[in-house]
């Protein structure tokens, strides 16, 4: 009689082992959903990384160019008078710019000049891939003299840098004092 209720015991404990198929059917659905999210996340972080690439170009851009324009300020701020000042309304981009001018064109600044075509091949730059860096980058440069103390001949500086993302339009804008040494 015990060995009966063993081998009855046995045949139960066979039956319970194993998953059933609605139980294999909801893991498959949390586990599809799971690696559902996953590709969200990663797709997200992609694409926050190239907004990041882009907004560290353009600092750098707007960075450089002010840097330019301070270390050529003590030759080049003689010529405040009457905006008269080298850098007044740069604008530069890589595409078919709307207003603005090179500077040089104006003024006949070798030096700034140069600075804005440089500029411009740096708006125009593009990655390993054949990518624009700064998609329809456009930056501009403008200038106003500070009216008090006169004497001091400061002049602020704005330099902003826009670029499109999609229906985004990022833009950068810094803004600085130069005057001569």
């Amino acid at each position: 009689m015990a060995r009966l209720a063993i081998t009855e015991h046995e045949r139960v404990k066979q039956r319970d082992e194993g998953f059933t198929l609605i139980e294999l059917m909801f893991a498959s659905v949390y586990l599809a959903v799971g690696l559902l999210a996953i590709a969200a996340m990663v797709d997200m972080a992609l694409s926050r990384n190239v907004d990041a690439r882009r907004l560290t170009v353009a600092t750098n851009l707007a960075t450089e160019m002010i840097e330019r324009i301070r270390f050529n300020s003590p030759t080049n701020a003689t010529s405040i008078v009457g905006f008269g000042y080298p850098y007044h309304n740069i604008q530069a981009c890589n595409y078919a710019c709307t207003g603005g001018s090179a500077p040089g064109n104006s003024t006949g600044n070798p030096t700034a000049n140069g600075d804005y075509n440089q500029w411009l091949a740096h708006l125009s730059a593009t990655d390993s891939s054949g990518q624009l860096l700064l998609p329809n980058g456009m930056g501009t440069v403008t200038s106003t003299a500070v009216a008090n103390p006169p004497d001091l001949q400061q002049v602020q500086i704005t330099v902003t840098i826009q670029w499109s993302t999609g229906i985004r339009q990022p833009t950068i804008t810094m803004t600085t004092m130069v005057a001569p040494l």
